[in-house]
């Protein structure tokens, strides 16, 4: 079956028009794939009903993407947006739709392949101001200022034991870069672009303090003695050992602090909130007052870490903002910002070709210009 006729008839059945025949045809590509690739889940035992049948999508397509491509079939998936989903899921480009209808954007011409996805970039400040470019230098052990640390095969810094001398280290990502450290207690860290996160070569108090700007995601290593303690501009978040993410670019509306393991405390000078997995804090820049979300989607807020975009009825301008950061390009509008929202997830090593023609079958008209420069029409 090529890509038409599935398409064709997965648009068919979830509209509920399909034929006897058509559902039979249908199943039994599913079926064929699944035996082919040994990746089968689901005994076919009886008659499908919808949601089982988009159950078996999403194992097809989560088997035949690659993780940073990874699809997430999402509530209220039906007709024309199934069909369109698995054409541009099967050419690589992720799962998407544009909520409003708007006029077609022009095609948008092809241009040399100088916009690239970010990758693993940062830089270490050193407590006597030197800088270390770390994506520059090879693998292997260094001492830095007496900290033992080494750069991995996987791009990574991981710092060796936990030293008597704490010099603050400052480790920084630029626009289009990101990075992992693995902190003198064994702490993972991961920070997305433009993101920077400040610590010392040894924890040596009764407690651990960092520091950080932009989104960085945290697994902690647990130490009941010595909680952990994350500084964002004046919020504290307090753990002992725990998973969680916190956004908080500048260019955002909201502080975000979001749990996915463990327990953590968000507290700010006038209120403080106890989080539990799935629970998400948000503070809003020059506000004391914490929203509490029970219920939110964590694995959307760590997306970027596990190498995609995930949108949830977002605007253009968050859209925006994360590709910015993402492809290192500045965004601007000429006019009126363009309405409606976007939901779904494509991956984040999409080339800048691929970026472009994502953008335009979803109806936003833009144009690279100068470059770096993405114009948005309205």
């Amino acid at each position: 079956m090529d890509k038409q006729e599935l398409a064709i008839l997965s648009e068919k059945y979830l509209a509920g028009t399909a034929s006897e025949a058509e559902v039979d045809r249908l199943l039994q590509w599913y079926n064929a794939y699944d035996e082919q690739e040994l990746t089968a889940r689901v005994t076919v035992t009886g008659p499908e009903t919808e949601g089982r049948l988009r159950d078996r999508m999403y194992q097809r397509l989560q088997a035949a993407t690659q993780p940073s491509q990874r699809v997430r079939l999402m509530e209220g998936w039906y007709g024309k947006v199934a069909a369109a989903a698995l054409l541009l899921i099967m050419a690589g480009g992720g799962y998407y739709y544009f909520t409003q209808v708007r006029k077609a954007a022009p095609a948008a011409a092809t241009v040399p392949a100088r916009v690239e996805p970010g990758g693993d970039k940062a830089t270490l400040t050193l407590a006597d101001g030197s800088v270390v470019n770390l994506d520059s230098i090879g693998t292997g052990m260094l001492t830095l200022q007496g900290a033992k640390v080494e750069k991995t095969q996987h791009g990574q810094i991981v710092y060796k034991g936990n030293g008597d001398v704490a010099n603050n280290n400052v480790l920084r990502t630029p626009r289009g870069g990101q990075f992992k450290v693995t902190l003198p207690d064994g702490t993972h860290v991961w920070l997305n672009a433009s993101s920077s996160i400040s610590y010392p070569t040894a924890f040596t108090g009764d407690n651990r303090k960092v520091a950080i700007t932009g989104e960085v995601y945290f697994e902690v290593a647990a130490d009941a003695a010595r909680p952990f303690e994350v500084k964002v501009n004046d919020i504290d978040v307090l753990v002992l050992g725990t998973h969680f993410n916190i956004n908080a670019y500048d260019d955002e509306q909201t502080v975000k602090t979001t749990l996915l393991e463990g327990a953590v405390l968000v507290r700010t000078p006038g209120a403080y909130k106890h989080l539990e997995p799935g629970q998400q804090a948000r503070v809003k820049p020059g506000s004391n007052d914490i929203e509490w979300l029970k219920h939110v989607d964590v694995n959307s807020a760590v997306a970027w870490k596990n190498g995609y975009f995930s949108f949830d009825d977002a605007d253009i301008p968050t859209v925006m903002r994360q590709l910015a950061r993402w492809y290192n390009i500045e965004v601007s509008y000429a006019g009126k910002v363009p309405e409606g929202t976007f939901t779904g997830e494509i991956g984040r090593n999409l080339t800048q070709n691929q970026l472009m023609k994502i953008l335009t079958q979803a109806r936003i008209n833009c144009k690279l210009e100068e470059g770096r420069k993405l114009v948005i029409y309205p």
